[in-house]
């Protein structure tokens, strides 16, 4: 798909620990409780918006390796708001990796209960390089003196612009992957780890998810009374949505819920895709 509106809006992931949920989600990121009660936290990135992050409380510790999320990734406006979270996260001592990736500029954390979350940049993706349909996304250290350098404030919060820009998760088996991917929501391979992890988007985007097997090959799906991934929200224009719903029909997916303003299935991972429609 080339021109379909595909906005990642919410996650909602089980946690076994809300004390140091709060202090990570909270404290270190900054991000903002909007509605919360015995059973769970609801996070915005900024005061009076909608939540993008649900979590659950209550969840228990995962037992065995299991599908699931690799990270959700945090797509920022520019380099200099990157770099103003990476001084604090650095500040912290909170341990960070990174990945010059020549479409973006990324670093990567995990919470306290070991969820992967991705902090990146895009660059120009006039300056992308496409052939035969792949995009090119090496993996390269980080200047990481280069980017604190372009820091213009310290961390106050999240910036304006400031979105869900991907998912990747933790498959069992790239076949079934590429059915869900690319048969049904219709998406494009756009890259490749040989035969390890495929990437997916829509509209020439460097990657709206990836699938990988690094961790979890031959796993358990979700196990969803345990700690992890539950379900994720998408928005889809009406044209995109209608399609989908034919295809919800046709294509070998277990769907939940197929009318005109929803459509629940069962990905891969074994946790629950929403799609919704402008």
């Amino acid at each position: 798909m080339k021109t379909a509106r595909y906005d990642i809006q919410h996650l909602t992931i089980r946690v076994v620990d809300e004390k140091r949920t709060r202090v990570f989600y909270e404290k270190v990121l900054g991000l903002v409780d909007v509605a919360s009660d015995e059973t769970q936290i609801n996070y915005a990135f900024h005061a009076g918006e909608a939540p993008f992050l649900t979590m659950l409380l209550g969840g228990k510790p995962q037992t065995v390796a299991q599908t699931g999320l690799y990270h959700m990734a945090l797509l920022f406006p520019n380099a200099a708001e990157l770099a103003s979270i990476l001084h604090r996260l650095l500040t912290l001592q909170i341990p960070v990796g990174a990945g010059d990736h020549d479409v973006s500029e990324a670093i990567y954390i995990n919470d306290f209960e070991g969820n992967g979350i991705e902090l990146y940049h895009d660059r120009d993706a006039q300056n992308w390089k496409w052939q035969d349909g792949f995009v090119t996304m090496g993996t390269n250290e980080v200047d990481g003196d280069k980017l604190l350098a372009q820091k213009q404030h310290d961390w106050t919060g999240f910036p304006t612009g400031i979105k869900i820009g991907h998912l990747h998760f933790m498959g069992s088996h790239l076949v079934d992957a590429d059915k869900f991917f690319l048969k049904f929501l219709q998406m494009d391979l756009v890259s490749n780890v040989s035969t390890s992890a495929h990437f997916y988007s829509n509209n020439h985007y460097h990657h709206h998810h990836a699938v990988n097997l690094w961790q979890s090959e031959n796993s358990d799906l979700r196990h969803l009374d345990e700690a992890g991934l539950i379900d994720w929200r998408v928005v889809v224009d009406q044209a995109y949505f209608d399609l989908l719903a034919q295809r919800a029909q046709s294509e070998e997916v277990t769907v939940s819920v197929n009318n005109d303003k929803q459509i629940k299935v069962i990905d891969p991972m074994g946790t629950t895709l929403l799609i919704m429609h402008d």
